[in-house]
């Protein structure tokens, strides 16, 4: 179910997400009720004895569904590559290749955080943000002796209190996400002038850049912004309100690049110069290479500023994650070392697990070097353009980097990823290979962000004392169950609604959308089709972006010199890695709730946090994971009940009022003249004033 719906997702215009709460809480249910009814006598399978009700469902069984289920309950990434050469070439992996290449990139990492682990898992200095929520829920739905003994506001018991949250935001949620979608994006800015295009592009959160947007909507601010730790989402806020509200304005009023002749300003598409969009199919061979005769006989394709910018940043962050981590923690990785090769000190969540068998390494290796095969043989037969040996060379660059990146991740809660920088060494490599490139960004990218879900999970198993064989099994079933399902639905979506997704027509609804695959294959255009030799040419219009990987580098070491100057301040708190993924955060727009989440974390993070903490510590951990289910809620039952996920008969529509304004063609309606519900943009790109020349 989940890797159904986090697949729907990803080709639906609104967001929306599966949440593991709503999963833990049917879980419990099901736990609880299963324990009493089943039947204790003793069966035998294949001579192995077994009950089907070996005792009361315990908080580790409960723990584990979660873990395997969030494993696979999302949408896989190389679904991007299928749906990309589906929708874009007209070309359609077979089941069994496809098959193989989602499950192989979903489970590359495995192998990875296995050898990992003993360096971002075992340690009591990587925390893995994320799992603490998760751990006071289970320890509240189990009610163990520590948190029965808590008593809340008005002497409710944690799950009390969690319920009653639930619910409020359930009920509330049905406000901006169905009856006044406005308060979703609430550009309060553009009503001042909102047919002018300058307007347009610095407030609109929907195709701009959302300067002082509001969002009511809790699913733009999330229960993160309430214990992720601030100095790490300050970087983060900066370095998006640094781009989209000070550099962006700047490019657009200067129209530098021509920026304001391709329509929408954080676009992921391709253009000439004239603004007129850019096909890569009149430039293709046969065998879906670029025929670079008859692409330099033509106009050349240009690419977006910001989303360029979006590429220069992503090296900002990568270079500075390892800039950073060497820095600032190289200390801690070598004490981390020191302790995994030999060390008697270990930390008490470590000590405690040595009850359980551990899962040995050649488990982990055996396990790498199969899916390893299966990849190369998934790259050599089934169309995907890469050599086997492309393979194990965006394999050995996701090893290179994801010790840093793991760090990072454990240490602050953030990370940058490796799909630019596997997209770019590819396209030096194979460039005219557009799917190729696809298929090693995807594998080098996969490895490294795998692995780090993993060992997220693997920590917390450590924390919630889970045999480490059952965490093996566990993570595998839940990958492989995802991966087919997250095909299934891809196929279905695309056969049903082929026009909307890849822009031949339209959609009525407005429900449909392929712009995230959009993104995924105009990088593929640019370093797999054109290659970086000649989009990011010295002498060409996007040579800065490899200015990142100078600024990423230089920034840390100059903190850390700064950090050992003038001591008394914490230097190392400032993270260009961060900030830079900050900058990055929007490359096709939809720039919402930046002002709203910067508002909670200053309240919860720093007021609440430092004036009183005993609040904090009590409550913030239960109210984020509260808030986040009953949002969820709201989310599934809307894609239920009244979007038309079980029949299309059930899709409800609210009439056309200030609150929920709807696109129309026709003339005659009075909201005809806007975008959307930003009340920001005239229909058709009609500006009466703010445009160089009308796109």
């Amino acid at each position: 179910m989940g890797a159904t719906v986090q697949q729907y997702y990803f080709f639906r215009s609104t967001s929306g997400a599966f949440s593991i709460f709503f999963v833990n809480l049917v879980s419990f249910s099901m736990g609880k009720t299963m324990a009493r009814v089943l039947p204790e006598n003793k069966i035998s399978v294949f001579g192995y004895e077994m009950s089907l009700n070996p005792g009361p469902f315990n908080i580790k069984e409960h723990t584990l569904i979660g873990i395997a289920v969030s494993t696979g309950a999302s949408a896989a990434y190389a679904i991007d590559i299928l749906s990309a050469t589906d929708l874009f070439l007209g070309f359609r992996i077979n089941p069994l290749g496809s098959l193989l290449l989602v499950i192989t990139t979903q489970c590359i990492g495995y192998g990875m955080a296995g050898m990992l682990r003993r360096y971002l898992v075992y340690p009591a200095e990587m925390v893995w943000w994320s799992n603490l929520v998760q751990v006071v829920f289970y320890n509240t739905m189990h009610g163990t002796d520590e948190y029965k003994r808590i008593r809340l506001v008005r002497g409710w018991s944690r799950m009390q209190f969690f319920w009653i949250v639930v619910a409020c935001t359930f009920v509330y949620q049905f406000i901006p996400q169905w009856l006044a979608p406005v308060l979703v994006y609430f550009d309060w800015l553009c009503w001042i002038n909102p047919f002018n295009m300058n307007f347009w592009a610095f407030f609109s959160s929907i195709s701009g850049a959302g300067i002082f947007s509001l969002s009511f909507d809790w699913t733009s601010v999330g229960g993160t912004a309430m214990y992720l730790p601030l100095a790490a989402q300050l970087c983060s806020l900066s370095g998006m309100i640094l781009n989209y509200w000070i550099i962006f304005p700047i490019l657009w009023m200067n129209n530098s690049l021509n920026i304001k002749t391709i329509g929408r300003p954080l676009t992921s598409r391709l253009f000439f110069e004239n603004g007129t969009r850019f096909d890569i199919n009149t430039v293709l061979n046969d065998d879906y290479t670029v025929n670079e005769e008859l692409y330099n006989s033509g106009p050349q394709a240009n690419m977006a500023p910001m989303y360029a910018i979006g590429f220069m940043t992503s090296f900002i962050a990568l270079a500075g994650c390892c800039s950073h981590v060497v820095c600032f923690h190289g200390t801690e990785i070598w004490r981390n070392w020191k302790r995994a090769v030999g060390s008697k000190e270990e930390d008490i969540h470590t000590k405690m697990m040595k009850i359980y068998p551990e899962v040995p390494q050649s488990w982990y290796l055996i396990f790498y070097i199969i899916m390893a095969i299966l990849a190369c043989i998934t790259c050599e037969f089934y169309g995907t353009q890469l050599p086997w040996y492309g393979l194990l060379l965006s394999l050995f660059v996701g090893w290179i980097l994801t010790l840093p990146i793991g760090v990072m991740n454990a240490i602050t809660g953030y990370g940058p990823g490796l799909n630019v920088i596997t997209e770019l060494i590819c396209g030096y490599i194979w460039p005219g290979m557009p799917i190729a490139n696809m298929t090693f960004k995807c594998y080098g990218y996969m490895a490294m962000y795998q692995c780090n879900l993993l060992m997220q999970d693997l920590k917390l198993g450590h924390y919630m004392k889970i045999p480490p064989r059952s965490m093996f099994v566990g993570q595998f079933w839940g990958t492989i169950i995802g991966s087919i399902f997250n095909y299934l639905t891809m196929i279905l979506i695309i056969d049903s609604q082929r026009g909307a997704l890849n822009g031949e027509t339209p959609d009525p609804y407005g429900l449909w959308t392929g712009q995230r695959v959009q993104t995924f294959w105009g990088s593929g255009l640019i370093y797999g089709a054109l290659g970086p030799a000649r989009m990011f040419a010295l002498d060409g219009k996007y040579w800065f972006v490899y200015i990142g990987f100078l600024i990423g580098f230089i920034g840390p070491v100059i903190l850390w010199a700064l950090s050992k100057k003038f001591p008394q301040f914490p230097w190392s708190k400032f993270n260009i890695a961060i900030l830079a993924g900050g900058m990055g955060a929007f490359p096709n727009g939809y720039s919402v709730g930046i002002l709203s989440t910067l508002f909670v974390c200053l309240i919860v993070q720093f007021y609440i946090h430092t004036y009183h903490k005993n609040w904090w510590n009590k409550y913030v951990f239960i109210l984020s994971a509260a808030l986040d289910t009953g949002a969820a809620f709201t989310g599934l039952v809307m894609f239920l009940f009244l979007g038309g996920g079980i029949s299309p008969k059930l899709s409800v529509g609210i009439p056309s009022w200030w609150g929920n304004y709807h696109v129309d063609d026709n003339p005659s309606n009075p909201n005809h003249p806007f975008l959307a519900v930003d009340r920001c943009g005239a229909a058709g790109y009609k500006w009466q004033s703010g445009s160089l020349e009308n796109p």
